[in-house]
């Protein structure tokens, strides 16, 4: 007797590591002077942010790096305007879940003159132990389905004699997300917050904010034989 069986395994497990995506950029009159702006602010993360956070500079992986000219046409004139150049470099981050430095890099970042745009998304580091325990609770879970269907039909549960995998999801994340624009958007739109406002909204995340615990899904397609 042949018995298919679905089985799908399910964890939780709390974020301990930190992913950003970063996006610096800079507009100026000229390519030179572009050039020189954008990558002084690269630098000026790296020192005022980086250093002082204690995180390795070789963790901030450049994804993209562009300068474009930027042109708008002016409808009313029918003329293309020159609006100088584009500089545009963005990067990913790596650090430690840790909720008093993720609280100090807002807030040092807010503080910069040319703060970069970021966006926060939580994971676990050890992502293929944690989804191996997914997927041997997956198998468990067919294998007592196959039982269930056997010993109804009055057999024996032999062997499974094929499985397939047909994985849920490849990314690990958690649904929490934080951004420049969710904490500070308020205070962009009557300028640029002052320390007080920074400090203040620094203290909410590190007291009060909590992502939801990663979870992870398998599922398996198990043949089993009973006689």
């Amino acid at each position: 007797m042949d018995i298919m069986v679905q089985g799908e395994g399910k964890k939780f497990y709390k974020p301990d590591e930190v992913l950003l995506s970063i996006n610096f950029f800079v507009n100026d009159k000229t390519y030179e002077k572009v050039l020189e702006k954008g990558t002084k602010s690269v630098e000026i993360f790296i020192e005022k942010i980086l250093k002082k956070l204690n995180i390795n500079k070789e963790n901030l992986k450049t994804r993209n790096f562009r300068i474009s000219q930027n042109t708008h046409f002016d409808y009313q004139t029918k003329k293309q305007i020159d609006c100088g150049y584009d500089y545009n470099q963005s990067a990913t981050l790596k650090m430690d879940y840790n909720m008093e430095k993720i609280a100090e890099f807002i807030e040092e970042v807010s503080a910069l003159d040319n703060p970069p745009k970021y966006n926060m998304s939580f994971s676990i580091k050890n992502q293929e132990t944690a989804k191996k325990e997914v997927m041997s609770e997956a198998y468990n879970k067919a294998k007592e389905k196959a039982e269930i269907i056997a010993i109804s039909a009055g057999k024996t549960l032999k062997d499974c004699i094929k499985v397939d995998f047909r994985p849920f999801q490849e990314a690990v994340y958690s649904n929490s997300r934080l951004s420049d624009v969710d904490l500070f958007e308020s205070e962009k739109s009557i300028g640029t917050a002052s320390m007080k406002q920074r400090q203040a909204t620094a203290d909410v995340i590190q007291n009060t904010f909590t992502p939801e615990d990663v979870e992870i899904r398998e599922t398996l397609y198990c043949l089993w034989i009973a006689e």
